[in-house]
């Protein structure tokens, strides 16, 4: 009942900019040194599985940070901070917008989350997006682990439009391309905007992903199907404790999301 779950942060983009999907580098530091204070473990993706599979083992100041789509910044911002503090996190990453070009990094143009997205489907696409090369780099580190996004981004629209056949070739084709780069093979997905049904969870665990991840609120204690995550805010490290305290507890949350649901 308390304790029972582990929570699993969202976040987007690290840079200094207060737009939506953003924490600045400076609230973000403050949120993991508070982390790092409090006693939190960061989980890998391998530990966090273990841990929801074994539920006897002690879940208690565990959680899991994690970032979708692959974006330069977290390279930039999100990255060193988190080693800085020895934390860990996983970045799932749309395999389409990731390039192997051998890009120079020299500088970091902060533009808006709506700008990023008309460049991801240019071929400027490595100006906001991590390379491979980065992404091999924060692994081996042992700062992030790299799982799937999906490839194009697009398996909200095949799944809306029930064209299962094209949402299972997208998927596939991310774990192909994450095996050939990083020599792994990718068990967690996280739905582009949390779009699901349940004959996609069907076609995810036919292809050997075991961890689903959506966007909706709650608590952890055993469905891999329906991982619950928590946005994060631009809000400092007292928000953000709060929150994992909540969301540590089955019951806690339980009530919690009853009375937000009436704000």
């Amino acid at each position: 009942m308390f304790n029972d779950s582990i929570p699993v942060v969202m976040y987007h983009h690290v840079m200094p900019e207060t737009k939506e999907l953003n924490v600045p580098p400076q609230i973000f530091e403050e949120q993991i040194l508070a982390l790092k204070r409090a006693g939190w473990k960061t989980l890998n993706s391998e530990e966090f599985l273990y841990l929801i599979k074994n539920p006897k083992e002690s879940r208690k100041k565990c959680v899991l940070l994690t970032f979708d789509d692959g974006f330069l910044d977290n390279y930039f911002y999100a990255y060193p901070i988190l080693k800085k503090y020895k934390m860990r996190a996983v970045l799932f990453v749309a395999t389409e917008f990731i390039t192997d070009l051998d890009v120079k990094r020299d500088r970091f143009k902060i533009i808006s989350h709506e700008e990023i997205w008309r460049i991801i489907y240019t071929e400027g696409k490595q100006e906001v997006m991590c390379s491979w090369s980065e992404l091999k780099e924060m692994e081996t580190e042992g700062v992030f682990n790299i799982e799937s996004h999906g490839h194009s981004h697009k398996t909200i629209h095949f799944i809306k439009a029930k064209d299962y056949e094209n949402l299972k070739r997208d998927l596939e084709l991310s774990k192909i391309l994450i095996h050939k780069y990083l020599n792994r093979i990718p068990q967690h997905l996280a739905w582009p905007k949390g779009v699901y049904d349940e004959v996609s969870i069907k076609i995810a665990n036919s292809l050997g992903f075991v961890a689903l991840y959506t966007t909706e609120r709650g608590s952890n204690t055993g469905d891999l199907n329906r991982i619950k995550r928590l946005p994060v805010k631009c809000k400092g490290s007292d928000w953000l404790l709060s929150k994992l305290k909540i969301y540590s507890s089955s019951f806690l949350s339980k009530i919690y999301l009853k009375i937000r649901k009436r704000w």
